[in-house]
């Protein structure tokens, strides 16, 4: 089976996609404990826990009525500090879909002269990121 990535990928905050998604990038990373003994030759290392998190960017509009997740969701999230459920996943059956649960780290608002206003956010991952796939 081939898997079609074509870009069509959205996050989703409490199962509604954001209002005019452009971009989304997930990111995993995690520490690693150097080891040194009298019985290790050169490098050995440990993996510790690792973290997540999800960026994207925007373009601020209102949602009609609670149909999709706009700036206004997202600040309100952000300054109420509440957890949200976060999905990332294109629905495609065989591609990977990424779940967990993270707060608004950050946002922010651009307006240049003569565009749209648009926005930028982030969310920092709690717990363990569920890797799946679609079926």
């Amino acid at each position: 089976m081939s898997l079609d990535y074509s870009g069509s990928m959205r996050i989703k905050i409490a199962t509604k996609t954001i209002m005019h998604e452009v971009e989304a990038s997930l990111n995993e990373a995690r520490d690693f404990e150097e080891l040194a003994s009298k019985d290790i030759v050169g490098k050995d290392f440990h993996p510790k826990e690792g973290t997540w998190s999800l960026t994207g960017n925007a373009i601020a509009a209102n949602s009609n009525g609670d149909a999709q997740i706009d700036l206004q969701a997202i600040v309100e999230s952000y300054q109420a500090k509440t957890l949200v459920a976060i999905e990332l996943t294109d629905g495609v059956t065989g591609n990977m879909a990424y779940s967990g649960n993270a707060y608004i780290e950050q946002y922010t608002l651009t307006s240049a002269n003569e565009d749209k206003a648009k926005f930028d956010f982030s969310l920092k991952g709690v717990g363990t990121l569920t890797v799946a796939v679609n079926t």
